[in-house]
């Protein structure tokens, strides 16, 4: 059976409330937005059984529901069990703070703590990162190697910031390598242009 969520001012239900009166509905009421919170993360892949953009009135709540989205999203990012699909899902949750923190402050200071890890070493990587939650640091790029361990690295192909292309480290860029696949160790990563330029070595699906 489907679940909505619908966040009413005076209890939380989930489920439209437009739906109250069909068979078989599911609902539970929850006596605080914590209660609600632990309610929904309970499935491992919680934000594919209750998305973001479908509960209605969550505005109206997002100062207190910040912090909760915030350690939860980041604990999803640290794990990294998600697919390459459901990244947008995620983010749809830490984008209704970005959504709000022009007016509220809370929100805003919440909205800074959201934080993104390295695919490789698991260090916090220095700027948040939507769309490259698997990537790895900066100082994780040397380690990477071909699969017989010779180190490679990877440039844009074209002056204007586009485009991938990997040589063999130390060869002055004369020497091609001509996968996108590369290693660290065991982990396998793919190497691709970044949305804006520069590299994104990001963790193989």
């Amino acid at each position: 059976m489907k679940k909505t969520i619908v966040i009413f001012p005076d209890r939380i239900n989930t489920n439209a409330h437009s739906e109250a009166k069909t068979q078989h509905v599911f609902t539970k009421k929850f006596r605080s937005l914590l209660e609600f919170w632990n309610y929904i993360t309970k499935p491992e892949k919680w934000y594919l059984e209750y998305q973001a953009n479908t509960i209605q009135h969550i505005e109206k709540y997002i100062e207190i529901l910040a912090p909760f989205i915030v350690k939860s999203t980041n604990e999803l990012r640290r794990k990294m069990e998600f697919s390459d699909q459901e990244i947008y899902t995620i983010a749809a949750w830490d984008n209704l703070l970005f959504r709000y923190k022009e007016k509220s402050e809370l929100v805003l200071k919440e909205s800074q703590k959201l934080k993104a890890f390295c695919a490789n070493c698991g260090k916090e990587r220095i700027g948040f990162s939507q769309r490259y939650p698997k990537s790895i640091c900066h100082e994780c790029f040397p380690k990477i190697t071909d699969n017989t361990g010779r180190s490679v690295e990877f440039f844009n192909s074209h002056i204007g910031g586009y485009g991938c292309q990997g040589y063999y480290s130390g060869t002055n860029q004369q020497e091609k390598y001509e996968l996108d696949v590369c290693y660290i160790g065991e982990k396998e990563f793919i190497a691709e242009e970044a949305r804006f330029g520069g590299i994104v070595i990001n963790l193989k699906e």
